[in-house]
């Protein structure tokens, strides 16, 4: 398995078209990709414009997948025409027992 944490932060102006974006690349990663284990987007409480991607992948092929399906290369450009900055993207291995019932490591 491999993980990958993304933060963005996203121009005020921008939030909402950026929301709209990302709430439907989760709709397609979750009903198209059975290799991608969690894929979720969460909001700062602290700051509106600020997100956290959280994404479990069960290879590095299954990674590399999600980054060429279509629904995503199609957002992505206006996905990152709405941010603020680069985003800060770092993967991980998981360690310990998965988190989710049924998952190997």
């Amino acid at each position: 398995m491999i993980g990958v944490i993304m933060h963005v932060r996203t121009k005020a102006d921008k939030t909402d078209e950026f929301i709209a974006l990302t709430t439907q690349l989760q709709r397609d990663v979750r009903d198209n990709e059975p290799e991608t284990l969690l894929f979720q987007i969460l909001r700062s409480q602290d700051d509106p414009n600020i997100f956290a991607f959280m994404e479990l992948f069960v290879s590095e092929d299954a990674r590399k997948a999600h980054a060429r399906q279509p629904y995503h290369v199609a957002m992505s450009a206006a996905g990152y025409a709405c941010l603020d900055g680069d985003p800060d993207i770092r993967t991980f291995d998981p360690v310990g027992a998965p988190a989710f019932a049924g998952v190997m490591a």
